[in-house]
């Protein structure tokens, strides 16, 4: 369940758009909903001339290339040092590959993940002095090692830092600090991917974009659309460029993973959900080597071979995601106060380190709410954390620091190392932080505009496409339909799968909703719903159709936000704090204890939703906190078998002989006595 925001939309300044540039309404609506209304923005966003701004307008790039042509020149030995993940490959792949072509002296090093961790360490600098590196030159990391880049210069090496991401008060001590986010970079772009900035590197040491546009975007677009860094300005040429470039790609290894991965059609889609996962499931599960040979072999066979097995790797990962995911929901079940936090913080031992981020992301998708998750290994866990918008994660987590040893991260990802024995006090502390708020911020889905179905047509899927490539700063857009009668529920694929017989005046649509069994779909025919839905073309034996997919479903005209704050007070006063004004209103009756009783007896189903049950229960004093506490009730009573799964109730009548007493439930009495006292 999510809270539903519809973009502002000044129809009239449609309209204008429309008129003044000769466009169509459609696509002057999504340029207007995106603010790209003046005439230079609008032939950028649409150009497909891929022009990038000159690399030298980035702080320290000339003193960069300088250092660089200085050591290609005198054939010093130069270390590109990478980073483990997509990006950090592919920008690793970029500039070791240009420095190769033009006979440096050159070889590359990549942490490990689990021994070494992200960026430089003193260990690795050792290492590559004893090699006799004389110059190390960092992509996608580096901007924070200031100890290991002077350790770096004690030991005769100079540094030069490629980095995207924001640096500290004091800059490292190195030749050069090429990255945009500096406070004395005036740069005209600045969110690059680490991909995305060795690319503009080596186009300043070739002194011509075109030609490393065409040999290394397809690298770039990559780690750009891979890092969700925003798909606007630079970055959407840089990703329309290298899917031009993939999809025609004469890189032996890019053409085998997609054989591999059996990809068809390149979009910033598949680059996200299809390929970047194999690349990054080296560096979780084997070595980032692995990915990174793909990318600059020349050898089919061994293309092949470092195709097949990032394949082999990425299944094994979603495997083991699996599993924990699985083992996760058990927990939840079995200790159910754990979905009452406003914070879920789980751990257990044995989970892989290198993908419970990727299964926060998931908890926290399904309940609407931050989750870290903490694999134990002895005496000391590893975390990963993710977060919904509007609340930062890492300011929760700092105010928690006292508990941690290792911490950093952003607003809506952070990880950290904490010692097992404090788990639980962290897991309390951090719950204190958030239950200080009066209201958390509410998971939310946004949604661009309401569309009549009956005026939908398949040229406004053409202008659509239009937009593309799709992502983080550009993303596709979400569509209402709005009061649509739900006609049919068809099972798809053995019933892993829905597919919704939808209709509203002469329209009769289709729309599809992907990993929903009927048994876990919430609502029924019959039902006035909105859906929330992504809108593509499919193409059948040469014929055009458009295809609907669900993002989100609410019962229509229903006020979803309050919903949701009472699902949040319910939550609070489950997990021993009080809500705001609390008092006789948060008691439930026995008129609405019996409204609820009735209609679950009149319309028996497996599943339901609260959105649902509130409006069709008919009782207008019924709040979502009642409700939930009559469940409560009624299940401590014997009168049901109830339980929650995320936002769905899964609630089942029990037989029951004769008349039942409300005040036996001890729910009932303690809710009356806390509201007494409160």
């Amino acid at each position: 369940m999510k809270k539903w925001t519809v973009s502002e939309l000044d129809k009239n300044k449609v309209r204008e758009l429309a008129k003044r540039y000769g466009i169509p309404i459609f696509t002057a609506m999504l340029l207007t909903i995106r603010n790209i209304t003046e005439k230079e923005d609008i032939e950028q966003f649409f150009s497909s001339q891929n022009e990038l701004s000159d690399p030298f307008l980035i702080k320290d790039m000339d003193k960069a290339v300088q250092r660089i042509k200085k050591a290609v020149l005198s054939y010093e030995k130069i270390c590109v040092y990478g980073d483990y993940d997509c990006d950090g490959v592919t920008s690793t792949a970029i500039l070791y590959s240009y420095l190769d072509s033009v006979f440096a002296n050159v070889m590359y090093y990549i942490p490990d993940r689990n021994t070494e961790g992200y960026g430089m360490n003193k260990a690795a600098v050792d290492k590559l002095s004893a090699e006799g590196v004389k110059l190390i030159i960092t992509v996608d990391n580096g901007i924070a090692a200031i100890d290991e880049i002077d350790y770096a210069s004690k030991l005769g090496m100079d540094v030069v830092i490629t980095d995207h991401h924001k640096p500290q008060d004091i800059l490292p001590k190195a030749i050069a600090v090429v990255n945009p986010h500096r406070m004395d970079d005036d740069s005209p772009f600045e969110h690059f991917s680490g991909a995305g900035l060795a690319l503009k590197l080596a186009i300043a040491l070739e002194g011509d974009s075109f030609s490393v546009m065409e040999n290394y975007s397809d690298l770039a677009a990559l780690g750009t659309v891979a890092d969700l860094v925003p798909i606007n300005g630079e970055n959407r040429d840089i990703v329309k460029a290298g899917i031009f470039n993939i999809e025609n790609t004469e890189r032996i290894g890019i053409a085998k993973l997609m054989e591999q991965a059996d990809i068809a059609k390149v979009n910033a889609g598949t680059i996200g959900f299809r390929i970047a996962p194999r690349i990054n499931a080296a560096g979780r599960l084997g070595t980032p080597y692995d990915a990174l040979d793909l990318f600059i072999t020349e050898d089919e066979d061994v293309a092949k071979k470092n195709a097949d097995l990032l394949g082999k790797l990425n299944s094994e990962r979603q495997s083991i995601e699996m599993n924990i995911y699985r083992e996760i929901i058990i927990q939840l079940e079995q200790t159910p106060q754990l979905t009452y936090d406003r914070v879920m913080v789980l751990s257990s031992k044995g989970w892989n380190a290198g993908v419970i981020g990727i299964v926060a992301s998931r908890v926290t998708e399904k309940y609407g709410k931050p989750c870290i998750i903490i694999s134990e290994d002895g005496a000391i866990g590893k975390a990963s954390g993710r977060s919904i918008s509007g609340f930062s994660i890492v300011d929760a987590v700092f105010a928690c620091s006292e508990y941690l040893e290792k911490f950093g991260g952003h607003p809506m990802a952070v990880g950290f190392s904490i010692k097992t024995e404090n788990i639980d006090v962290f897991r309390q502390a951090i719950n204190e932080y958030a239950n200080k708020l009066d209201k958390m911020p509410l998971a939310a889905i946004k949604i661009d505009c309401s569309l009549n179905p009956e005026t939908i047509t398949t040229d406004m899927i053409s202008q659509l496409q239009a937009f593309e490539p799709f992502g983080y700063g550009n993303p596709k857009p979400t569509f209402g339909l709005n009061r649509m009668h739900l006609d049919k529920i068809i099972p798809l694929s053995g019933g892993k799968h829905l597919k919704f017989a939808v209709s509203r005046g002469a329209a009769r649509l289709n729309i599809l909703k992907f990993s929903c069994t009927p048994d876990e779909f919430p609502y029924q025919e019959g039902d006035t719903l909105d859906f929330a839905v992504s809108i593509d073309m499919n193409v059948y034996q040469g014929k055009e159709s458009l295809s609907f997919t669900v993002k989100d479903i609410k019962i229509s005209d229903f006020d979803n936000e309050t919903l949701m704050y009472g699902i949040q007070d319910y939550e609070k006063y489950q997990s021993g704090y009080r809500p705001n004004h609390f008092d006789e209103s948060f008691y439930p009756s026995r008129t609405e204890f019996a409204a609820v009783y009735v209609y679950l007896r009149k319309n028996p189903k497996a599943m339901y939703s609260p959105d649902a049950l509130l409006a069709n229960i008919h009782c207008a004093t019924l709040s979502t906190f009642k409700l939930f506490v009559i469940l409560d009730i009624m299940k401590e009573l014997y009168l049901i078998d109830y339980s929650r799964d995320a936002d769905c109730l899964i609630i089942k009548i029990r037989d029951v002989n004769g008349k039942v007493d409300l005040n036996a439930s001890q729910i009932y009495r303690k809710l009356k006595e806390d509201i007494k006292n409160a």
